[in-house]
């Protein structure tokens, strides 16, 4: 209520918890408390979804799940076996983003969705491969590719010592790396590929968020992959390097451990570097 610029939203829900109708009002009405501030991020489901003993949504369900979202937060109504039903105020459309790794579900978000959250890091091939998965989307639903914006999503850590920032996140990053590579493996390089898949063997989404896999099994490559994390400089040139191959905008989680910390120093040491750029 006393902010009037940043953005707000879930990064993500899904619809194993709540349905499509409920999501939807839930995301018109923060819309219109902050004044058209607000995006609503969907999933499948992931480690709360499963360790509750329940299924992710299969993309096809899923898919009709987005687009009635969509439909009831730009003021369309929908049929139900009880009329047509709509959430019965004038509304600021809410952007809908999908969560989004495997080649499929980026391109259903492609089809349907405002915008990708893509979870598969920052290594610019994988987002170029992941670009032209959303841009098939585009092309069989006949939308203009320009219509679906993309977040490039992972974990930030900012230390003076990029070695102990890169050490912090490895943790933390598991869920994230074991998430995408539920999907598909095509992403990892060859000869990244046996460490993957120890990793991906060894991982345990029954347990907390934080104990789900030997920290050994998270090598530098899923570190690099999935995190911006070392010293300010290093931060710094990181995000550069994305912008410069087109990514527009960055999801960055910071570390649990750190997280108050990582946030006051990448306001004071990075972001004004980034200022204008």
């Amino acid at each position: 209520m006393i902010t009037r610029r940043v953005r707000l939203g879930i990064a993500v829900t899904n619809m194993v918890f709540r349905h499509p109708t409920v999501l939807a009002g839930a995301a018109a009405s923060l819309n219109e408390i902050s004044k058209g501030r607000a995006i609503l991020g969907i999933g499948t489901g992931d480690g709360p979804v499963y360790s509750q003993g329940r299924k992710a949504t299969p993309l096809t369900e899923f898919e009709t799940g987005v687009k009635m979202i969509r439909d009831l937060v730009h003021g369309k109504r929908i049929p139900f076996p009880t009329g047509n039903v709509g959430l019965g105020f004038n509304l600021r459309p809410t952007p809908v983003f999908v969560s989004a790794e495997g080649p499929k579900g980026l391109q259903l978000a492609g089809r349907c969705a405002d915008g990708v959250i893509l979870g598969t890091g920052f290594d610019l091939d994988v987002f170029r491969w992941a670009k032209e998965r959303i841009r098939e989307g585009t092309r069989e639903a006949s939308r203009e590719e320009a219509v679906v914006a993309v977040i490039a999503a992972g974990m930030l850590c900012v230390r003076g010592d990029g070695n102990e920032a890169r050490r912090i996140v490895r943790n933390r990053i598991a869920n994230r790396a074991h998430h995408n590579f539920r999907f598909t493996l095509e992403t990892v390089p060859l000869e990244e590929l046996e460490g993957i898949k120890k990793f991906m063997a060894g991982f345990d989404v029954m347990k907390p968020m934080e104990d789900r896999v030997d920290p050994n099994l998270v090598n530098d490559y899923l570190v690099h992959r999935f995190s911006i994390a070392g010293t300010p400089t290093e931060c710094i040139e990181r995000i550069e390097e994305l912008r410069d191959a087109g990514v527009e905008h960055l999801m960055l989680t910071p570390a649990r451990k750190v997280y108050h910390e990582t946030v006051e120093r990448f306001a004071k040491e990075v972001m004004p570097q980034l200022k204008g750029q």
